[in-house]
């Protein structure tokens, strides 16, 4: 059984992943627009965000390097933690989960950060 400590800990780590995704879903517009086959080249994302403009490219890195460091923290303290939690499907499911959702957020964070546009 985890700590007191622990789980709040895992509920901050995930939280940084989980927060800026609801309010602004930087990861899944992303990938989002890979998918759209459209030749117009006017790709619709699936929610309106302010952080897709332009101006605001700085901040989109911000909150994606958020979600990166929160689910990379996420995953390191699941696996230390291993020993304390009692249901072993448990923590393979959220390992494979959070596993998943790393290299999701890893090729992401690659791609706004060397593909970003030089506008100016």
């Amino acid at each position: 059984m985890l700590s007191k400590m622990q789980k709040v800990w895992l509920w901050f780590f995930g939280g940084m992943f989980v927060v800026p995704e609801v309010l602004w879903t930087p990861v899944i517009n992303f990938y989002y627009g890979f998918l759209q086959t459209n030749y117009t080249n006017n790709v619709q994302p699936i929610r309106d965000s302010f952080l897709f403009n332009y101006q605001y490219e700085n901040l989109l890195k911000g909150v994606i390097l958020l979600q990166f460091i929160g689910i990379i923290l996420f995953f390191i303290f699941w696996i230390r933690n291993k020993k304390s939690i009692s249901s072993k499907l448990v923590f393979w499911i959220i390992l494979f989960i959070s596993l998943f959702l790393l290299l999701i957020d890893f090729f992401v964070f690659g791609f706004a950060f060397s593909f970003s546009p030089n506008i100016g």
